[in-house]
């Protein structure tokens, strides 16, 4: 039975603002290291960079498909964006392009960048990972997925990642492309938590895991499409199909269920402070405060505005 049939229903999340200004699809969200400002990736070819008090600042256009996935530096100062149009592309914090990565022959569904801001790491349709340096030029290639890779992500101590596919694995790999680790069973997202707790979401639930052996799954009613971890390790978000996120303690205990957006959620991200959280859907980001005892809006350094 699932966790969430086994305890009380949990408590409603607080909405604090709604975003509007993407035409379709959010696909990825990202909160600076700061806490001051987001980015979004969409399906109508742009990002977006917005303050936390939801106003936009900036809108980033050059690529030619969907932007499927946007990262953010750890130091604050730069950012990239993926898309279905082949590239990567690196821009700084104010919206100015910086450089353009090609070389993957289908298009880029992961992109990640490492705790030092020295490389990052791209996932794309050909079925290939790529480590490049920050300067744009190709370190290595990871080659051992079957099918699309459609996400990456890097651990916090910058000694080895993780691949999401299509091929219906997810693996794990040095930080120089050498194998670590596969693990099978449907994997549409790999965030890493800060103790190295692999979070792998799917079409069955979410599984919290140590490099080991599964410790948790966590059930929405259907796919779950994005995991967050909080930076402190203690809680996690999950965004599904289901048109629901929901919070949950470490051990796999609810906490919170957002509702209110209108269609399957595919993106979520958590401030660094873990007082909100930022989710996505079609066309429209919304604020919320992380349970629903969190201080009022308004009251915090560095959170959204109410």
């Amino acid at each position: 039975m699932p966790l969430w049939a086994k305890a009380p229903p949990a408590p409603a999340g607080r909405l604090m603002k709604t975003l509007t200004g993407h035409t379709d699809t959010v696909e990825e969200l990202a909160i600076a290291p700061d806490g001051t400002w987001l980015a979004t990736a969409s399906n109508d070819k742009t990002a977006r960079i917005w303050g936390a008090d939801g106003t936009h600042r900036a809108t980033l256009t050059g690529h030619t498909d969907w932007v499927t996935r946007v990262a953010i530096a750890p130091d604050g100062t730069w950012l990239a964006t993926a898309s279905s149009d082949g590239t990567v592309r690196t821009w700084s914090a104010d919206g100015a392009h910086r450089a353009t990565l090609t070389g993957h022959e289908r298009g880029v569904w992961g992109v990640a960048i490492a705790p030092d801001g020295s490389w990052l790491a791209t996932a794309s349709g050909d079925g290939a990972v790529r480590i490049w340096s920050a300067d744009g030029t190709t370190l290595a290639f990871l080659n051992g997925h079957t099918g699309p890779v459609i996400r990456v992500a890097i651990a916090p101590d910058g000694t080895w990642l993780a691949t999401a596919s299509e091929d219906r694995t997810a693996r794990i790999w040095a930080a120089d492309g050498t194998p670590r680790a596969s693990r099978p069973g449907p994997a549409k997202t790999v965030p890493i938590g800060p103790d190295g707790t692999l979070a792998r979401g799917g079409e069955d639930g979410t599984t919290l895991a140590a490099l080991a052996a599964p410790r948790a799954t966590l059930r929405h009613r259907h796919v779950v499409w994005a995991v967050a971890i909080a930076p402190d390790g203690t809680w996690l978000a999950t965004a599904s199909v289901d048109k629901t996120v929901r919070t949950w303690a470490a051990d796999g205990t609810p906490r919170t269920t957002l509702a209110g957006h209108k269609h399957g959620v595919g993106a979520v991200a958590i401030a660094p402070d873990g007082t909100w959280l930022a989710t996505g859907d079609v066309g429209t980001v919304r604020i919320w405060a992380a349970d629903a005892t969190a201080t009022p809006a308004g009251e915090r350094a560095g959170g959204p505005g109410g």
